[in-house]
């Protein structure tokens, strides 16, 4: 014998699946009802498939949504110690590179390259240069 039930969503009688368990005909009965106790209770639902609408706010908001002064300073505080721990950790060959560290090696390169202005440039375009440690001639 076939025993029907009526869901508790819609009113449709309909044949349960599983014994004693199910309480609506469809999922969507389901999501829909679980839907409207979430709007009876005042908290934020979003819509169902509509761009166009805009969702539902709670009326109070709870803490968790309010924002404080401690919450910052709590997020400022955990960045820079995150920051300097980092920095602290990275060895200095894996650092990026200063102004001043692009500075420096310019002033190095100029210190020990000298462009040779009497010989032509090589077929790739590029300028002779002398270089003083190893006293040969090299292109870049």
């Amino acid at each position: 014998m076939i025993k029907t039930e009526i869901c508790k969503y819609c009113g449709d009688d309909y044949v349960p699946k599983r014994r004693g368990a199910q309480k609506f005909c469809s999922n969507s009965c389901r999501s829909l009802n679980w839907k409207n106790k979430q709007l009876i209770k005042g908290l934020k639902v979003p819509a169902l498939n509509s761009i166009d609408e805009k969702p539902v706010l709670a009326e109070n908001p709870s803490l968790q949504e309010k924002m404080s002064l401690a919450g910052i300073g709590n997020a400022a505080a955990g960045a820079a110690i995150a920051e300097i721990a980092k920095n602290i950790i990275t060895p200095n060959a894996n650092k990026p590179a200063t102004k001043k560290d692009i500075d420096d090696l310019k002033a190095f390169f100029k210190a020990r390259y000298y462009i040779v202005k009497n010989m032509n440039r090589d077929i790739h375009g590029r300028s002779a240069y002398y270089d003083i440690l190893s006293g040969n001639i090299i292109y870049k």
